[in-house]
């Protein structure tokens, strides 16, 4: 079943022009004040069971016919274009001695020759595509683009992306997101990356691009069914703490960490769309927490 996905390019502010989102100058003492309020927004949020008590499909349950429709009406050529990031060796997010992702090949001699290899991995942390619920999802997909938005290489660390941010993407693209449509939210991490900055893991005092608690709130308010995003939430002291993440807890949100979404922004801007086919299928693991993907956007 695909998605309707909106690639949404979050605007970057040309030379000379103010962003479209307000800089975080807030203080500590603000940022836990936001915290206490976004906690309680949390709570209420998780308390409404809008999928009742016994749910397993959180966000999912958004995608409905008319989703799975509006999908399969957004493909026009079918070019696919992958959103995963290349496997690579990183650091366990747990700090242990485990490889995050390590491929070992052997041989086996006889009388045919047979090869094989043994992978590992860590399908969570800040290094590689990862799905944070485990489904089989197909919908249509938008495409925001925040640096576009904004008129920046990639999204400020010190300017959270914010609704506003969201809500201008989409004006400018000129599509209207509706229930169950997923999101790929794009902000510049592959620029940010090619220039030496490091996108690694969260530090104390250190601050870090990423999506803000009024976009949190905008994805629980327009019932996104899935979030595809390149940097994750913003590591920040006026803002709450894995503001996104958490919504996993309160409303089951779909979420694919990690995201390579410069060529989509590429084909996107080639294509001169922001709407396309998701597909997301991950590997059947009972019990699992999470599940590496490679989720493609088609055209």
């Amino acid at each position: 079943m695909p998605w309707s996905t909106w690639l949404l390019i979050v605007p970057v502010p040309s030379p000379g022009r103010r962003s479209m989102s307000m800089a975080a100058t807030g203080s500590i003492e603000g940022g836990e004040e936001m915290a206490d309020t976004y906690d309680e927004w949390l709570t209420a949020l998780a308390a409404r069971q809008r999928f009742g008590v016994r749910d397993r499909l959180g966000t999912a349950n958004y995608i409905d016919d008319l989703a799975r429709i509006r999908a399969a009406e957004s493909i026009v050529s079918g070019e696919p274009v992958s959103l995963a990031r290349p496997m690579r060796p990183s650091p366990s997010p747990r700090g242990d001695d485990r490889p995050g992702f390590s491929v070992e090949v052997f041989y086996t001699d006889g009388p045919i020759g047979m090869g094989s290899d043994h992978v590992e991995l860590d399908c969570h942390g800040r290094a590689n595509t990862h799905l944070d619920a485990l489904n089989h999802i197909s919908i249509g997909g938008h495409w925001f683009d925040v640096p576009k938005v904004r008129g920046t290489p990639w999204a400020d660390a010190d300017a959270p992306v914010d609704g506003r941010d969201i809500e201008t993407a989409l004006q400018q693209a000129g599509v209207t997101f509706a229930a169950g449509d997923a999101l790929l939210l794009y902000m510049g991490r592959d620029r940010y990356e090619a220039e030496g900055n490091s996108f690694d893991g969260l530090r104390e005092g250190h601050t870090m691009p990423g999506v803000g608690r009024t976009a949190a709130e905008w994805i629980a308010d327009n019932h996104v069914s899935m979030l595809c995003w390149d940097f994750l939430d913003s590591s920040h002291p006026s803002q709450p703490f894995v503001c996104v993440h958490r919504l996993i807890w309160a409303i089951g949100l779909l979420l694919v960490d990690n995201c390579e979404l410069g060529a989509a922004a590429r084909a996107a801007s080639a294509n001169s769309t922001a709407v396309g086919g998701l597909i997301v299928a991950p590997l059947a693991i009972p019990g699992g927490t999470g599940c590496s993907v490679r989720p493609l956007w088609l055209l």
